[in-house]
């Protein structure tokens, strides 16, 4: 359990209190019973239909959700960062599968405990239910706004989207360092290769995005000029 603590306390201060308030109520033997793993970047650590038997707490890196039901082309559709629990989904909702793949995009450390241990946590603390159907209901009305704003956008427009919800999940300090490959880009905007290399080369040019190396690097006026874009094209872009 002081492991466990320790990591709590060892992370940013955001996630910090939202995992502490997250785990207000939970009982020792939970706390006793997180395990912390790591897990390489590129690793499939969810695999769809699978059954569930084990809920993960991200608590560092990057998660990616990954969909190959059309023509097996993958669709990077989601990414989650620190604090997004796998498998609790499923377990409210009733289903003995897991819903999507999911594959760390980054080297990340997680909490993991098996599903009969979340259950019997879940049915006993209201607080806990509460914030996970909250953290639940924003993370799918996220999904729905995100699919419909790439039905009507194209191009560049996608990535600016992009670029734009990266930088509002992942920034520190004002800064935002992107570490996706052109292959990931592809896969999470629909784009072909071909176009992502020419607006990438485009919104460097024109000073939307800048470069260190295969990083991209968005600063706060970088992302208010990105924001400036995507506003040109839709009323609502906090999503």
């Amino acid at each position: 359990m002081n492991e466990v603590v320790e990591l709590i306390d060892e992370l940013h201060t955001k996630e910090r209190d939202y995992l502490n308030n997250y785990l207000a109520n939970a009982p020792k033997w939970l706390l006793e019973a997180f395990q912390i793993v790591r897990i390489k970047k590129g690793n499939a650590f969810i695999h769809e239909n699978a059954y569930v038997d084990t809920v993960y707490i991200l608590v560092e890196g990057v998660v990616k959700a990954t969909d190959y039901r059309v023509q097996e082309i993958a669709y990077d559709y989601a990414r989650f960062y620190p604090v997004e629990v796998f498998g609790a989904m499923e377990f409210l909702m009733g289903y003995e599968e897991y819903k999507t793949t999911l594959i760390t995009e980054t080297d990340c450390r997680f909490l993991r405990v098996s599903k009969d241990q979340f259950a019997k946590w879940m049915l006993t603390d209201i607080h806990a239910v509460l914030e996970q159907v909250k953290a639940m209901s924003v993370y799918l009305l996220e999904q729905v706004r995100k699919e419909r704003l790439f039905l009507f956008l194209q191009g560049a427009d996608r990535l600016f989207l992009l670029f734009m919800q990266i930088y509002q999940k992942s920034a520190r300090h004002k800064v935002c360092r992107i570490r996706l490959t052109r292959k990931d880009l592809s896969n999470s905007t629909g784009l072909c290769i071909k176009t992502i290399n020419r607006c990438v080369k485009k919104m460097e040019e024109d000073g939307y995005i800048s470069r260190e190396g295969r990083t991209i690097v968005i600063d706060r006026d970088q992302y208010q000029r990105i924001k400036a874009v995507v506003s040109e094209k839709i009323d609502e872009v906090e999503v």
